[in-house]
């Protein structure tokens, strides 16, 4: 592989991000001639980025939609609405264009990563750019394959630019194999990264390889391991908001509770704003009514609705701020079939002032400090020590405007995690993962599902319509996707998961 195409997405992307650098579109070079100056490599490493916009528009289908946090619309009218829809009622087909794209991206990262880190070594830059690059490429490949081992489970392995044609098409390395990369990677990482205070926003810094470490151990239920690296992350300056509104306003970005988040600017050329706002609310006519932003037209909508569970999980909807600045409600006409909106509950969390129809202004958040005190909660609990772990979970809970709670059993404080973490993180695609790790993800999507199934009208199903058959058989195999049968195609080396 003689050449390479930087393809440069991200230009005012970075301008969303505070500090970034100006950078200077390339077109086609050689890798030799291109990896030479500072400028180079941070074109490189912006490309490594970019990916992340994509994924996170659309990730709420695999692990929001998926969960009972949320729901769809079913609409008799649209039904190329169905790809979408499979994740909600775990009737997956192995060609769902969602899981196609999301292999693609998380590949896309580490394709660049890898790219970047085959020639930084040598390169003639400071030691200090070297690490601060090196330790983001790390981190990148780093999540992604953690992202990628919780939503396939075995993948393919790939630590270097393939060198020829066969090298490119790799059979599957096991789960432990790729976490064992996965920790390998972030340990190298954090020590490379600089701080939060010293490192460009919107780029990794070494509290989120630190925290997203924590989080890698909690998945493998390594309570003592992911106890240790989030003390360390507690050590390191972040805070917890006063206000939970003010966490996802878009003139707050890079605040004192964020560790990482993914960027976006609405109002360019460029395609660079967030879209998931535009899903989540009410399919209507005129979104302005909503939104404030005119000229629309008719929105894609009606996914990600909160759940009657969801909304019946707030233990005070009043005294908890969490809820009114999470769920809005909508009532009126709409123009899907046999749907009239009377107190439609959708998702306000995102919903922020914005310039342009179908753009928005808002980042995702990945991780943030309120996450970091939930975790250590729950690998202190899973320790036994729950006395201890009840201090953080009530730190969250009195920003929330909650009462404290009193420990009482080690089954009990797990509940009040896992309900907590539901709450706290509605809408921010941890609940899927969270029901895995818990141990209940089979038995509370069954529950679910036959509850939708007794009553499809309390699920946003318009009258005389219902789940198809064979909707919510979950099993312990839905725990992770189909392999995309595009790639088994492309790579007979590729074998698929179990029940698919």
């Amino acid at each position: 592989m003689k050449r390479y195409t930087i393809l440069i997405f991200m230009i005012v992307f970075l301008n969303s991000c505070n500090g970034f650098l100006d950078i200077t579109p390339e077109t086609l070079v050689t890798s030799d001639k291109f990896f030479v100056t500072k400028s180079d490599y941070d074109q490189a490493l912006l490309g490594a980025y970019q990916p992340l916009q994509n994924i996170y528009n659309t990730d709420w289908i695999l692990t929001e939609l998926v969960s009972d946090n949320t729901f769809f619309v079913y609409n008799i009218a649209n039904r190329g609405t169905k790809p979408t829809e499979d994740f909600a009622t775990f009737t997956l087909e192995t060609n769902n264009g969602f899981l196609a794209n999301q292999w693609l991206w998380f590949y896309q990262i580490i394709s660049r990563a890898n790219q970047i880190l085959e020639k930084i070594d040598e390169s003639n830059l400071s030691q200090i750019d070297k690490d601060n690059i090196k330790g983001q490429v790390l981190f990148l490949r780093g999540f992604a394959y953690f992202e990628l081992v919780k939503k396939f489970g075995d993948v393919p392995l790939f630590l270097s630019v393939p060198g020829s044609y066969s090298d490119a098409f790799l059979p599957r390395s096991t789960s432990d194999k790729i976490y064992a990369q996965i920790i390998s990677d972030l340990n190298i990482s954090k020590t490379l990264l600089p701080a939060k205070k010293d490192q460009i926003f919107g780029k990794a810094n070494s509290g989120a390889a630190l925290t997203l470490l924590g989080h890698v151990y909690l998945t493998q239920k390594k309570w003592k391991e992911s106890e240790t690296v989030f003390r360390e992350v507690l050590n390191m300056g972040y805070s917890l908001l006063p206000s939970y509104v003010d966490l996802f306003k878009p003139s707050n970005k890079g605040h004192n509770e964020s560790i990482f988040e993914i960027c976006y600017l609405d109002g360019t050329s460029f395609n660079v704003g967030s879209t998931f706002l535009y899903s989540f609310l009410p399919t209507i006519t005129n979104p302005s009514i909503i939104t404030g932003v005119s000229p629309s037209s008719v929105n894609s909508g009606n996914f990600n609705i909160p759940t009657p569970e969801l909304l019946g999980a707030y233990e005070d909807k009043i005294l908890d701020k969490r809820f009114s600045a999470s769920i809005g409600f909508h009532s009126g006409n709409s123009p899907v079939p046999g749907v009239v909106y009377n107190n439609f509950p959708f998702i306000k969390k995102y919903l922020q002032p914005h310039v342009r129809f179908g753009e928005t202004n808002n980042n995702f958040p990945i991780y943030r400090y309120a996450d970091v005190l939930l975790m250590l909660a729950e690998s202190l609990n899973e320790q036994g020590k729950g006395n201890e772990a009840i201090q953080y979970l009530n730190l969250v809970r009195s920003r929330a405007g909650l009462t404290n709670v009193q420990y009482i059993s080690q089954p009990e404080l797990k509940n009040l995690i896992l309900n907590e973490r539901r709450i706290e993180f509605a809408f921010e695609n941890k609940r899927w993962q969270d029901l895995i790790r818990s141990g209940n993800a089979v038995s509370i999507m069954r529950d679910f599902g036959k509850k939708v199934i007794l009553n499809p009208s309390n699920y946003y199903y318009p009258l005389n319509t219902a789940p198809l058959t064979g909707s919510f058989n979950v099993q312990v195999t839905n725990f992770i996707y189909p392999i995309p049968v595009r790639e088994i195609i492309v790579n007979p080396s590729l074998t698929q998961n179990p029940g698919y």
